[in-house]
């Protein structure tokens, strides 16, 4: 690999969307996943496979890795779950084990947004290793969303991978908006212990306490 190139694959960009901490604590603690992160890991791979065994003309996990040209010394490496290209268009297909959403993200696209990001991750790899138009399908468990990979698609990713790699170059560990999925989190009490530091250097700083 080439030296002081950031190579991203679309599922750490998932991750980055979801939590960037978590993201940024993998680079330095690499904790054990939870068992509920490997076991939905395990169904999506067993819908990857009835996948295979049901349609026919499917390119299957491919080992791709392009240079994203709008941005220096970012390469994009992943394995799209499945695409098949018909005539002009690139046809992706994501599968992922949780439900869909009951309303539109921010973007107005029917899917949880780190699915989003990371199906255009995969879209623009695809669009750039074919030269053709890419169409995104993302399958959960009781639905599918679908939507065109354009260029607006391409600036939220684009926007996203922005901030990964200043997260990198910089080290910057980025405020999140704490919820109660935090409560599952394996770096639960390392980020708690920073919010409170942080608390206590603006109120020092404020003149209180």
């Amino acid at each position: 690999m080439k030296k002081d190139v950031i190579y991203v694959r679309p599922s750490t960009l998932h991750k980055f969307v979801f939590c960037p901490r978590q993201v940024f604590f993998d680079y330095y603690l690499r904790e054990k996943r939870p068992l509920v992160q490997r076991l939905r890991m395990l169904i999506g791979k067993i819908l990857h496979w009835i996948h295979h065994l049901l349609k026919r003309g499917y390119i299957n996990e491919e080992l791709n890795s392009v240079e994203v040209d709008e941005i220096e010394g970012v390469v994009l490496v992943g394995k799209p779950d499945s695409y098949r290209v018909e005539g002009d268009t690139v046809i992706l297909e994501e599968f992922k084990s949780s439900r869909i959403p009951r309303k539109a993200n921010r973007y107005d696209v029917l899917a949880w947004e780190p699915d989003m990001i990371q199906a255009c991750a995969y879209a623009y790899m695809l669009k750039k290793k074919y030269g053709r138009s890419v169409f995104v399908i993302i399958r959960y468990l009781d639905g599918a969303t679908t939507f065109e990979y354009n260029d607006f698609m391409e600036s939220c990713l684009l926007s996203v991978l922005e901030k990964y790699k200043k997260m990198v170059e910089g080290k910057i560990l980025y405020d999140v908006h704490r919820t109660r999925k935090c409560n599952k989190c394996i770096y639960r009490n390392l980020c708690d212990k920073i919010d409170m530091e942080a608390k206590k250097v603006i109120e020092h700083g404020n003149g209180f306490g």
